[in-house]
């Protein structure tokens, strides 16, 4: 039972919908635990083969939990601000220098919240985002780690962190430079500006558009082409273009042999060759 998503079972895709119309489903603590309960499912199972997320009209989701958020802001409020003898880049290579080693290396306790982008990107089987309407800050975060974005004619994007006087601390200050280049990438975070549907279709955010009426029936029947496919030689593919990300192309060639090695012993690899021949 879940408060705050709602779980279907398609065929052999997994259709999450953040559901807290109340909040046009922002993400807090709990919704976090419950979808990354869900991902846990999802991952042990053999009979789901994809995951579909998206939100409860007219939102996908507008962030994090802005009341929650304020009222830890309110819990700071006696604490001075930081004074201005430093700069900024400073004040976080001192803070970056005073991390434990482990900590640097990424292996610290990252907020259920957070952890809900790092769940997805390390997600091995493939994950769709069908960008409904509003996708805003921690939203955008979410449907940017899923490997494929659909959108609806009423998407909207948008890097709101810095209305709030805050950073995009969800990951995609990793991802969108490595999706749409360093300027848009500028832009985007320095102005927290909206983007329409065709406007993230254009910088390659959004993957593909369609009517909003349309877009669950056009997502899943890609899930579920996709689900039927070979899913042990998409993880590899997954894995093998993350790294790809910060190597150079004859480490990317290097890399794929133990990945193709892997990929020619399974069952689906079989069976797909004896189909190609005959």
């Amino acid at each position: 039972m879940t408060d705050f998503i709602d779980v279907q079972e398609v065929g052999n895709v997994m259709v999450m919908t953040l559901d807290d119309p109340t909040t046009r489903n922002s993400i807090g603590e709990e919704m976090a635990t419950e979808i990354n309960q869900e991902i846990d499912r999802l991952e042990k199972s053999s009979t789901l083969r994809a995951l579909v997320i998206t939100g409860r009209d007219p939102s996908f989701c507008s962030g994090a939990n802005v009341k929650r958020m304020n009222s830890a802001n309110e819990d700071r409020a006696d604490e001075p601000a930081l004074p201005d003898d430093r700069s900024p880049w400073q004040y976080l290579d001192q803070r970056w220098s005073e991390m434990p080693d482990e900590t640097r290396a990424g292996e610290e306790e990252i907020d259920g919240v957070r952890f809900v982008p790092l769940r997805l990107h390390e997600l091995q089987k493939p994950s769709i985002a069908a960008v409904n309407g509003f996708a805003m800050g921690l939203g955008m975060g979410i449907a940017l780690s899923c490997d494929i974005r659909i959108g609806s004619q009423n998407a909207r994007m948008a890097e709101t962190f810095i209305r709030r006087g805050l950073i995009p601390a969800d990951g995609s200050c990793w991802q969108l430079p490595r999706m749409i280049g360093l300027g848009n990438t500028m832009m985007l975070q320095y102005t927290g500006d909206v983007m329409n549907a065709e406007e993230c279709h254009r910088l390659g955010i959004i993957n593909k558009i369609t009517p909003h009426d349309e877009l669950m029936e056009t997502t899943l029947d890609l899930a579920q082409r996709i689900a039927d496919g070979p899913t042990y030689s998409q993880a590899l593919i997954k894995r093998l273009v993350q790294r790809s990300l910060n190597i150079d192309f004859a480490e990317s060639l290097r890399l794929a042999g133990p990945a193709q090695t892997i990929a020619r012993s399974t069952a689906d690899h079989k069976k797909g060759g004896r189909a190609f021949v005959e």
